[in-house]
């Protein structure tokens, strides 16, 4: 593992947006996994720039949407949909074709995990992902005990998520359970970048990456990835 400490959230941004552009330039073709949480938003933002400026083009690869709160959709202000469209894939004009999201709406949840499965598949895995770090550990919604499983997973939401997803809806939401690619699959990604910013992250990835590799810590799991870089500002690293 290869851990870089930048000053502060913008600098991590934008260096870790460099690092990405240069994935995409030199690996056309190949499926990225970004997470849609706050911590990822500044680097995709600076992507974003990159690809004004000349200096990527965004869409010389493919996506695969990280996770989604079942039950919502994208006009739902704060679900993952929504945020990645308005933030990202829209503003960087990807071709729908391009991308494959899970739909929380859908009233089939298995068969939604499968679809994406087959889109992991179909190209050839996850080749380079961004994953941010959860207050309990989780990464997408593989929270504490997620089993591991070469599929994607329906799982029942932590209450320190619950918790959390209330800064994300502008309208109380009634949440149980979210789907997700599983921690097994994004093992499987030949490069990884897991992010964390600001002291109250500090804890979690303390336990994450100096502790034991542990199952209810599921960043934790993590460290078993070959080609794993963790960024972090200089609030998240200090302990």
């Amino acid at each position: 593992m290869e851990t870089k400490i930048y000053k502060n959230p913008v600098i991590a941004a934008k260096e870790t947006a460099l690092t990405v552009a240069k994935a995409v330039n030199e690996n056309p073709g190949k499926l990225f996994c970004f997470a849609a949480g706050d911590t990822p938003m500044g680097m995709l933002g600076e992507l974003v720039e990159l690809q004004k400026a000349g200096k990527t083009d965004l869409n010389s690869v493919y996506y695969a949407g990280l996770d989604e709160w079942l039950g919502v959709g994208y006009k739902d202000k704060g679900s993952c949909a929504q945020v990645m469209w308005d933030n990202f894939y829209g503003s960087a004009g990807i071709l729908p074709e391009r991308i494959n999201i899970f739909d929380g709406l859908t009233g089939d949840p298995l068969a939604e995990a499968r679809q994406m499965d087959a889109w992991i598949k179909q190209h050839g895995g996850i080749f380079f992902t961004v994953l941010g770090i959860g207050l309990n550990g989780h990464i997408g919604f593989n929270e504490p005990n997620t089993p591991g499983s070469d599929s994607c997973s329906v799982v029942l939401l932590d209450n320190v998520t619950l918790e959390a997803s209330k800064k994300y809806f502008d309208t109380p939401q009634t949440l149980s359970k979210g789907i997700t690619i599983n921690w097994k699959t994004l093992l499987e990604a030949k490069e990884m970048v897991m992010m964390a910013m600001g002291e109250n992250k500090a804890s979690i990835v303390e336990q994450s990456f100096k502790g034991p590799i542990d199952p209810g810590v599921p960043a934790s799991l993590m460290q078993r990835h070959k080609n794993l870089v963790l960024v972090l500002d200089e609030a998240a690293a200090k302990e």
